[in-house]
């Protein structure tokens, strides 16, 4: 195991238990031992599996700093590894090394990549999942080159994505750990500035392949990693590798391997994910429990949707009246519809609520007043600089169903330049008919653009995002809400280039946002902990979805890796409950409420005239209701 990534001088030490048995206080504590020590702060690096994860983690190793009366203004950074692959990205050597610069495509830009990959010929649905199949590659550190692709097509769409993404200067989000680790693995000495001695890394079952092997890079004299071999969960990374712990144990053979046997979680919360990791699905045994607090553990059942949403808000105003505080009671939906009813029922109840945001850059780019916060974001980018590949790409695509695609790929292949003065130039008269059409189209667009871009290049602030907006026509306020929130917190005197990258910073880091009840999905639990959590929507459709019981959308033999899934997440989440646990779900709904929730309907009956849809808990808590689903 010499050559393998994961290998490192470093010493290491495996903190491994199941949920609520103090994974995450043993990096708290070992990175307190190590600043009482004298290790500098910047000598110590900590990530966690999301961004909501890292500020709690901060938060958490603040506070264990301030009882050691160590100053809590000289902590250690506290990040996710994707982010820090791409700062470790934008550092100028390894820009001038990648001819890429630090910055990940937006969701509407991915869409026109897309688009320009359709060029390939590939059918769509093939196409889609050869990208699915790079992308895991990518996170998996496969070789991919040579005799690794299956078949001349799969070379050939990877030299086109490879080419694209070059022209625009920029990387797809899910590549950023691997072009990093491919980065300091051949020119290790030029980032040097990025390691520090200890790195500690929570979850680390969450990150991929890539990222793993990354923080192992990293680390000069000691690697310490906590991981839940149960809580398989998807983190901030697409492609988690959750067998990354044994390989690192496998490479590192005088590393130690330090496993936390009792739960410290209230005894009924403990009894609760012993019984569901304990279910066939999981297959794990109990552990004990440390903690003398009894607490409370309860699955209730509701009539309708609308019940069960009455009585969220009746059990958190209960929390609430036990002095507990509003941030130390949260609720995990089943969905982000459900999530999204939870949040409303409980403002409509003057109840303050911080949901997770996750906020994006959309619409649809085939319909020009669809996406108005694209193309102002767009010419935010312009504004910052008139030659931005990126941008000139997105700016001409807007309003046009095909994206103005063969344009585009005679553009990255260098037959055709773009620029915001001269439209498009061809090197030679171009053929056919659509590529001259797309051309005199993308022109006017150019055209168009460089007039807003010229009455930006003045501006700062949030007049320089009113501005942009006001040049797509303005709208519908929904569009617009994260340039301004960017804008706001970038502050008046913001540049374009600066507003662009505060832009970047939201995107790629959803978070707790306000003061009150958390509220958002299972896995943005994840780092987490509240004394009371209340997991809604618990039915079957929600969770699992709908077609898990179809043998027509689903093989019954994928059914097992599906259910394990949800049941992780569900036992992961289940563990935040630190005293109180509330399991909700309801019994029926209306045949056009089920619908639109697609759930799975267990029986129709007629009842005074309405149809009235039968519907189970979740078989994710089998376990604890003792209702399965049979077919």
């Amino acid at each position: 195991m010499a050559c393998s990534p994961y290998a490192t001088d470093a010493e290491i030490c495996l903190f491994e238990g199941r949920v609520g048995c103090g994974k995450t206080q043993r990096l708290v504590e070992a990175t307190r031992d190590l600043l009482a020590q004298g290790v500098p702060p910047h000598e110590i690096m900590l990530f966690a599996a999301t961004p909501a994860a890292a500020d709690a983690l901060a938060q958490r190793l603040a506070g264990k700093a301030a009882d050691a009366d160590i100053t809590v203004a000289a902590m250690p950074r506290v990040t996710t590894l994707p982010l820090y692959a791409l700062d470790l990205l934008s550092s100028p050597e390894a820009e001038a090394r990648t001819g890429r610069r630090g910055r990940v495509l937006m969701g509407f830009e991915e869409s026109f990549l897309l688009e320009d990959l359709k060029t390939s010929g590939i059918a769509p649905r093939r196409l889609a999942e050869m990208l699915k199949f790079f992308y895991r590659s990518w996170a998996d550190l496969e070789p991919m080159e040579g005799d690794w692709f299956y078949d001349e097509q799969e070379e050939r769409v990877m030299g086109l994505l490879i080419s694209h993404l070059r022209y625009r200067e920029a990387y797809l989000t899910c590549e950023l750990p691997r072009a990093a680790f491919d980065y300091v693995q051949r020119f290790g000495a030029e980032a040097e500035d990025f390691r520090c001695d200890y790195v500690l890394v929570d979850d680390y079952q969450m990150g991929s392949r890539a990222s793993q092997c990354l923080a192992g890079w990293l680390a000069r004299k000691g690697l310490f990693v906590a991981s839940d071999p149960l809580a398989c969960v998807h983190g901030s990374e697409d492609y988690p590798f959750y067998d990354g712990a044994d390989e690192l144990l496998a490479a590192n053979p005088s590393a130690e391997r330090e496993t936390l046997p009792v739960s410290h979680l209230s005894r009924v919360v403990t009894d609760a994910t012993n019984l569901l990791a304990a279910d066939e699905a999981l297959g794990a045994t109990p552990v004990p429990c440390a903690s003398t607090d009894q607490g409370v553990c309860e699955a209730v059942a509701y009539g309708r949707p609308e019940d069960e949403l009455d009585g969220i808000v009746a059990q958190v105003r209960y929390q609430l009246s036990r002095d507990t505080t509003p941030d130390a009671v949260a609720v995990a939906a089943a969905n982000g519809l459900w999530a999204a009813n939870v949040a409303a029922a409980l403002r409509a109840e003057d109840i303050a609520v911080s949901p997770l945001a996750r906020p994006v850059l959309g619409g649809d780019t085939r319909e020009a007043d669809a996406c108005r916060g694209a193309r102002a974001f767009t010419l935010l980018r312009l504004a910052a600089d008139e030659s931005d590949p990126l941008a000139l790409r997105s700016a001409y695509g807007f309003g046009d169903y095909l994206a103005q695609s063969a344009l585009a790929s005679a553009v990255a292949s260098g037959t055709a330049s773009v620029s915001l003065a001269h439209g498009v130039v061809f090197a030679e008269e171009p053929e056919g008919a659509l590529l001259r059409q797309q051309a005199a189209s993308a022109t006017a667009a150019l055209a168009e653009a460089a007039a807003a871009v010229a009455n930006l290049a003045p501006l700062r602030g949030s007049e320089l995002a009113e501005a942009a907006i006001a040049a797509v026509d303005g709208g519908d306020e929904r569009a617009f809400a994260l340039l301004r929130m960017a804008a706001r917190e970038a502050g008046e005197n913001t540049t374009a280039a600066a507003l662009c990258q505060t832009v970047q910073e939201l995107v790629l880091a959803p978070r707790f946002v306000g003061d009150g009840v958390l509220v958002g999905l299972p896995e943005d639990f994840v780092g987490q902990s509240a004394r009371a959590l209340i997991m809604a929507g618990l039915v079957n459709g929600l969770t699992l979805p709908r077609r898990y019981f179809d043998p027509a959308q689903l093989e019954r033999d994928k059914r097992p890796a599906l259910l394990a899934s949800e049941m992780a997440k569900t036992y992961a989440c289940a563990g935040k409950a630190t005293s109180a646990l509330l399991l909700t779900y309801f019994a029926e709904a209306p045949l056009a409420t089920a619908e639109a929730l697609k759930l799975k309907v267990h029986r129709v009956r007629l009842r005074e005239g309405e149809r009235v849809c039968e519907v189970h808990p979740s078989e994710t808590i089998r376990a604890i209701t003792g209702v399965s689903y049979h077919d």
